[in-house]
């Protein structure tokens, strides 16, 4: 059986906010009965560009293109805030649930799409190949009956760093092929 690697720019929160979500997963379970499949810590994220699926391998020119592209950002440390557990899918059947955010919460996530997007294309990546939807979300579990809308304590942190990630398909893993850390680009008054 051909594992299948799924390429992805995302972000992954700190391990702080991955606590808060695994509490979150508990509630959950607490207050919804039937089946659940919970994201593990360790692959919770957003995910900015999807950079496509991959059968066997991811070939070394996309992997070379991406690495390129990654190389190309220059965006300062942000905040960025989810506070909205809500289901997706059909209302009467089980699918998702996310951790999303909106308004000012998440406005940066779409400045910093752009900016990885535009890098992109800039290095010759086929437009083609690039989802232009995009909605910031962390999915929290994958098979829950509808839990509806809800706020939560926001959970908010510093976005310090994007990274390159080969999903392997059904296998629960997430290799980190590299990561492009955010700096602050404004000199300092004090040096």
């Amino acid at each position: 059986m051909s594992t299948l690697h799924n390429l992805y720019l995302m972000l992954h929160p700190p391990l702080a906010i991955t606590q808060d979500i695994g509490r979150l997963q508990r509630l959950l379970n607490r207050s919804y009965h039937g089946p659940s499949k919970p994201m593990a810590a360790e692959r919770l994220h957003t995910t900015l560009v999807p950079l496509g699926s991959y059968e066997h391998q991811i070939p070394r020119e996309v992997v070379a293109l991406a690495l390129l592209a990654g190389s190309l950002l220059d965006t300062a440390p942000f905040r960025v805030c989810f506070d909205t557990l809500q289901s997706r899918g059909p209302h009467s059947e089980i699918g998702t649930v996310e951790l999303a955010g909106h308004g000012t919460g998440v406005r940066p996530l779409y400045r910093l799409r752009r900016e990885l997007v535009a890098a992109l294309l800039s290095v010759g990546w086929p437009e083609a190949w690039i989802r232009p939807s995009f909605y910031p979300h962390i999915t929290v579990d994958y098979e829950r009956v509808p839990v509806g809308v809800r706020r939560v304590e926001p959970l908010a942190w510093d976005v310090t760093e994007v990274r390159l990630v080969d999903s392997l398909y059904g296998q629960g893993r997430h290799e980190v092929l590299a990561s492009w850390p955010l700096q602050d680009r404004q000199p300092s008054l004090f040096d």
